[in-house]
């Protein structure tokens, strides 16, 4: 199999992490990913504050949410928690109107960037923004997308071919089940109306 390829189907959010830091060396090189996404119009305005720093990581680690569908049987405990976080920031200084599409090519790269790179990662949109934008002490022209949680992973997801449902779940070894749409249901060839999915 085509390696990027592998690295995007192999790919799932991790939440469990080992303790071990990752060299920011590693870290630079998933901001970089993110940087080279597409951008409309090639406006660029995002920018990326990375936190390794034990305290502050602990303070982010507090504002955000985590898995809603399995709460609280997924939030990270001590010793399993991200090695760092890297907060997106919109600078609208940059774009007064930003076109989210870019967000989400950035967060991708960043996700796949960890997953080749032997880490993984969790993209958060939940979170405290007030509250995290005052220990981050922004600038006003900046405010906070999301969060990308990454580290070392100690576990290992596993996908599940699901029309129906959307849910993950635990099974009774506590491994995380993702269910993803079967591409038979969400793929058609040059017509929508006249073909049924294949």
């Amino acid at each position: 199999m085509n390696g990027l390829y592998k690295t995007i189907v192999s790919r799932r959010t991790v939440r469990f992490f080992k303790d071990k830091k990752v060299p920011p060396g590693l870290i630079k090189k998933v901001v970089n990913a993110a940087r080279l996404a597409p951008s409309a119009a090639n406006l660029q305005f995002l920018e990326y504050l990375a936190i390794g720093d034990k305290a502050l990581r602990q303070e982010v680690f507090n504002c955000a949410s985590w898995a809603g569908y399995v709460f609280p049987d997924r939030v990270p405990p001590e010793g399993k928690r991200p090695a760092g976080f890297i907060v997106i920031l919109v600078n609208h200084k940059k774009s007064s109107n930003p076109d989210q599409r870019d967000i989400g090519a950035a967060a991708q790269n960043m996700l796949l960037a960890l997953e080749s790179l032997g880490l993984a990662g969790c993209w958060i949109g939940k979170f405290d923004r007030p509250r995290l934008s005052k220990i981050l002490d922004l600038p006003a022209n900046c405010n906070i997308d999301s969060l990308v949680a990454f580290g070392y992973p100690a576990e290992r997801p596993k996908l599940e071919e699901d029309a129906d449902n959307i849910k993950y779940w635990l099974d009774k070894n506590n491994r995380l089940h993702v269910p993803k749409r079967p591409l038979k249901d969400i793929m058609r060839f040059n017509c929508f109306r006249s073909q049924k999915p294949r």
